[in-house]
């Protein structure tokens, strides 16, 4: 996973955007900022807080992808790589910022 890449996805999101990035080591897609938030709208990944990326970080096994496809609009898919879905509706920022200080505040107390 490039962290650049990531980086520039996320910061350019146009508040519907859900970039998944595949880790081969773990088997586990990934999904960072605004994307973990909007991917918690439809599914329940594991969530935890990313140190080297500042922002939180939401882990999906595979069954939890399959529920994301079924649920959003499927725009690019590299297999064992990445997917990029698009929400039917816009959900911007609003409510991010509390629900990553929730996120941050779970991640601090382990």
């Amino acid at each position: 996973m490039e962290r650049e890449r990531v980086l520039q996805y996320e910061a350019n999101n146009d508040g519907q955007s859900i970039f998944l990035f595949y880790d081969r080591m773990t088997g586990v897609y990934t999904a960072f900022g605004l994307s973990a938030y909007y991917v918690s709208m439809v599914t329940e990944p594991y969530m935890s807080y990313s140190e080297e990326m500042e922002m939180p970080v939401a882990l999906l096994r595979k069954e939890h992808v399959y529920s994301v496809r079924q649920t959003v609009k499927r725009i690019e898919h590299i297999p064992q790589n990445f997917y990029y879905f698009q929400m039917r509706l816009c959900i911007g920022r609003d409510g991010y910022d509390s629900w990553a200080a929730k996120v941050i505040e779970k991640h601090s107390k382990v």
